[in-house]
């Protein structure tokens, strides 16, 4: 694990909206937040990045008094294992990313952290009876290889974590994004799965342990789901047995993506 002796954090980044397929992003984040016990250290004013026609103030009436909160970037600070952790969450911003990003990335700097991981959750063919993937990249080889990074195959229109990975790395700061790989059949939210194969990774980085008891039960229910809209649907499930088919061929001979299901389930159960 990438574990560090001093108090300089790493920087767990998870928005909501275009790039959190199955909610895995922001639920990562969320999880991560209340292991630490984190609370709030800034607020990026959301007046210059979001529109409010798209990403709208929510508004709260109770007994004549009115309370708006405005959509905004949200920085949390709290400790795990006796070292500080830092959160970013909020909805993705609407607009000026290349401003807002080096605005943020000015305020991270004052924390002189170890690293910044931006998670994502993307819409992917991946069948879900197997692990569920995570791709992504690294602004170092070497810890691209030591998080086994799927290398990312994609040519379109990116999001704000692709963005803020770039930026972060021309900076020269330690920038990894990771985007759990969810079926494209079984996006919506949530999706126990996902959560799990990104804070897996968010571990191996941080060295903290987020409780995940309730995401395994959570999987069984979701796995069991789909199972059944597969069962029902008989082109759907022709689909899901030749994603299972190319991907058991893209592991090593005599490896089945059942065991290592089977390996990460044991892996969850007895990690300390």
């Amino acid at each position: 694990m990438a574990r560090h002796s001093s108090d300089r954090p790493w920087v767990i980044v998870g928005y909501t909206g275009w790039n959190d397929a199955g909610g895995a992003a922001s639920e990562t984040a969320a999880r991560v937040i209340r292991h630490t016990d984190a609370s709030e250290w800034r607020v990026l004013d959301s007046e210059d990045y979001y529109n409010f026609q798209d990403t709208r103030p929510v508004v709260a009436a109770m007994e004549g008094i009115e309370l708006i909160t405005w959509p905004a970037t949200t920085i949390w600070k709290g400790q795990a294992e006796g070292h500080t952790v830092v959160v970013v969450t909020g909805p993705e911003p609407d607009m000026r990313w290349r401003s807002y990003c080096r605005e943020l990335l000015d305020t991270l700097t004052r924390l002189d952290p170890v690293g910044i991981v931006v998670l994502g959750g993307m819409v992917a063919d991946v069948p879900h009876t197997r692990q569920l993937p995570v791709s992504g990249s690294a602004s170092h080889h070497d810890l691209a290889e030591q998080l086994g990074l799927e290398g990312m195959d994609y040519s379109g229109p990116t999001g704000i974590p692709g963005v803020l990975v770039s930026l972060a790395a021309d900076r020269g700061m330690n920038a990894v994004g990771l985007w759990a790989n969810v079926p494209e059949y079984a996006y919506e939210p949530p999706c126990p799965p996902a959560v799990q194969s990104l804070l897996v990774r968010v571990e191996e980085l941080t060295g903290m342990s987020v409780p995940q008891e309730d995401l395994v039960e959570g999987r069984q229910k979701w796995v069991s789901d789909a199972d059944q809209m597969v069962t029902d649907n008989d082109t759907l499930s022709d689909y899901v047995h030749a994603l299972e088919r190319q991907r058991d061929a893209e592991l090593p001979e005599g490896i089945t993506g059942d065991v290592i299901a089977m390996e990460f389930q044991h892996y969850l159960r007895h990690r300390s």
